[in-house]
């Protein structure tokens, strides 16, 4: 059974706690949190405030399927204004490295008290002119040190492309996760990236098959980076996918990411719900 979720990061402008109840009012059963401001930032959220979570999740019925830790907005004071992924593990400073390290190893300790059995990385973006190389071997580094972590929490990790990061495609990833062979580390197919960066989502969940470890699902139109309701005008063929997924024998958690909604989210967590519990269902 493949689990239908809906992230956190839909609701930046409420508390985790209001987040969640939204969250359960439109129909879902599971939720994806998202470790960052405002809702559990790894570094400030206590691990008190993970244990009343994780009761409060019990009384409304929700299961955590995934620990969302690719952005880290909270790293910086002012905030950012746009959406950021720094620091991260390709980053030229030493320093900011091992602080993406600290965020993930405190993501999985989240996890571990919430019950979830993913949490979701990225490598970073190419932002200082480097080569191609150094930036791999940078990566490789911190998946090495990651995967060891993850070892340790007895959690998996899932590692996500996206437009404009130093893993873009599906071939960029698979060629990753090739080299690394690790068996806590997998893939979190972004089904609207997949179709920004030229790819076809269902192609892809085949060509990742074993590797997945989870998914992120909203609709795109035109292949422009810009997360759409499923249902309002995108192209995603979301049915192809569910075969795809199928026939991989996938049975792991499918979230909803809607962080292009943060004026309403209520609408975007009931209408993504309606468009997708058909698809698929609990």
């Amino acid at each position: 059974m493949i689990r239908l979720a809906f992230s956190t990061n839909a609701y930046t402008k409420h508390t985790l706690t209001e987040a969640c109840d939204g969250i359960a009012a439109a129909g879902y059963k599971a939720v994806e949190v998202l470790a960052d401001h405002p809702h559990a930032y790894p570094p400030t959220y206590s691990e008190h405030e993970a244990r009343r979570l994780r009761e409060r999740l019990e009384s409304i019925g929700l299961e955590v399927v995934a620990v969302n830790a690719n952005t880290a907005m909270a790293y910086f004071t002012p905030l950012p204004e746009k959406l950021t992924f720094e620091p991260s593990l390709i980053s030229p400073v030493a320093q900011h490295r091992q602080d993406r390290l600290d965020i993930f190893r405190g993501a999985m300790a989240l996890a571990n008290i919430l019950g979830a059995p993913v949490v979701t990385i990225t490598g970073g973006q190419p932002l200082s002119g480097e080569t191609d190389e150094v930036y791999r071997e940078r990566l490789l580094e911190g998946l090495e040190a990651v995967v060891e972590a993850a070892d340790l929490a007895g959690v998996d990790l899932a590692l996500e492309p996206e437009p404009g990061q130093f893993i873009e495609t599906t071939a960029d990833l698979k060629a990753i996760l090739d080299e690394v062979d690790h068996p806590r580390l997998g893939a979190n197919l972004d089904v609207g990236h997949a179709w920004c960066a030229g790819d076809d989502p269902a192609e892809a969940a085949r060509t990742l098959g074993p590797h997945l470890k989870h998914l992120h699902l909203e609709d795109i139109k035109d292949r422009v980076h810009f997360h759409l309701i499923p249902g309002e005008g995108g192209e995603i063929d979301f049915p192809a996918i569910r075969r795809a997924l199928d026939e991989t024998g996938y049975a792991g958690a499918a979230a909803v990411e809607l962080y292009t909604y943060p004026d309403e989210p209520d609408r975007a967590a009931t209408e993504a719900f309606s468009a997708l519990s058909p698809i698929f269902p609990d």
